[in-house]
Order: C-alpha cells, then sequence, then structure tokens
C-alpha cells in the first residue's frame, strides 16, 4: 500500500501495462464524464496504451458525450425507453461493441445494471467502478450511506463485472477518511479525486488480463 495525498491506495502501483498494439477499449457512462475524461487525458499524452473506440451513453445531454464530441470519440446514444425491452436495449450495445472489436469495456459512472446475458457476452471483459470500498455500501448511493452510518472511512473501487451487482473481483481501491464536516458534496468531490487515480491502473491491470487471455487461447 502507499499514502498519496489523502489517499491510501492498493495494491501499490507505479507503472502502466505497455499493450502493443494499442488496447481497445470502450466507455459506457451516464453523467459527467470526469472519469472518460482521465483516460482520454492519458490517451492523447501517449501515458496509457489505449485506444477508446468509442462511447456509449444512455443519458441525453450528458456531460459525457460533450467530451467525445470535444475529443473527436465516436458515441452512440442508446435510450432505453426506445425499445421495447432490456433485452433488445443491450442488444444493441452489444452488437456496436462486437463490431468495434472492443477488449476491455470500462463502465465509468453507468448508472445501468447490466443483465447475466450482457456479462456472458463479455465475460471478465467488463470493469466497473463504484463510489465505496467494496464489500461495503453497494447499490445506489454509497456515499450517503457511508455517512448516514458514521463511517470513519469510504473510498472507490474498480472491479470486475459479475453477475451480482457490485460483487466481482477487486482490482485495485483507494480508501479516504471522512471528516466530521464533510457532506454529501464535500465527500463526493474527494471521492471523485480518488477514482481518477485508481481508473487508469485498473484499466491497466485489466487489460493485461484480457490480452493474457488471449494468448492462451491462441497458443
Amino acid at each position: 500500500m502507499k499514502i498519496l495525498q489523502h489517499f491510501l491506495i492498493s495494491p501499490d502501483l507505479k507503472k502502466f501495462n505497455k499493450f502493443q498494439p494499442k488496447l481497445n477499449i470502450a466507455v459506457l457512462a451516464s453523467g459527467e464524464g470526469t472519469n472518460f475524461q482521465v483516460l482520454i487525458d492519458l490517451y492523447k499524452n501517449k501515458k496509457l496504451d489505449i485506444e477508446i473506440k468509442l462511447l456509449i451513453s444512455n443519458k441525453e445531454n450528458a456531460g459525457c458525450i460533450k467530451r467525445a464530441i470535444e475529443s473527436e470519440i465516436p458515441y452512440f446514444l442508446i435510450l432505453e425507453n426506445k425499445y421495447e425491452n432490456k433485452e433488445k436495449f443491450e442488444a444493441e450495445i452489444i452488437k456496436i461493441l462486437q463490431e468495434s472489436n472492443v477488449e476491455l469495456i470500462v463502465m465509468a459512472g453507468w448508472m445501468k445494471i447490466a443483465s447475466e446475458n450482457f456479462v456472458n457476452t463479455f465475460k471478465d471483459r467488463i470493469i466497473n467502478i463504484h463510489p465505496s470500498l467494496l464489500p461495503s455500501f453497494k447499490g445506489k448511493n454509497p456515499i450517503g450511506d457511508a455517512l448516514k452510518n458514521n463511517s470513519l472511512i469510504t473510498g472507490c473501487s474498480v472491479h470486475f463485472v459479475d453477475r451480482e451487482v457490485d460483487n466481482g473481483k477487486l482490482i485495485i481501491q483507494a480508501a479516504l477518511s471522512i471528516n466530521k464536516d464533510d457532506n454529501l458534496r464535500s465527500l463526493t468531490n474527494k471521492i471523485h479525486d480518488a477514482e481518477h487515480k485508481v481508473l487508469p491502473f485498473a484499466v491497466s491491470e485489466a487489460g493485461l488480463k484480457v490480452r493474457n487471455k488471449l494468448r492462451i487461447k491462441r497458443s
């Protein structure tokens, strides 16, 4: 573990893995897209060997879409209410991801629960960032739940996505203290700062596992 500013991050990762060719990723986001921007910046600065193939969002006027436009990254707005059911909504997303040869899917503020079919289609190739120290405070309102429960510490976690919500194998976590004067806004900002630190390392580590599995399959 290491102390970085006011975060305690585990595992202690210092370098990003190298990918040749670059790791093809897609980002799924529903909100402002600050984590998406972190990946864009690292991609543009050639610090992380990724190729951001596309963004998928399920929210009109989401900030993440504006970031994709500004960076000339292809994006798709997929609205669930335009489809008969969740199965068809996800089928469209699956089609886009498969046609784009995406290796790793990054859920960065994606406010939808993936079905078992979606998870199985991209088994061990989907990661999600969650604003709590999993397994504590799963679900929709983890930051508020931490405050309501008078927790002394919280943080964020990046994990592989499996059939249960916020349950997959952990990749990396960042812990931080909750101060007496913290409120929902201040704590959210602190956690976002921590997310920006750990998500790129999670992409790097998950990408390495994806590539290693491909090598095993091809050999």
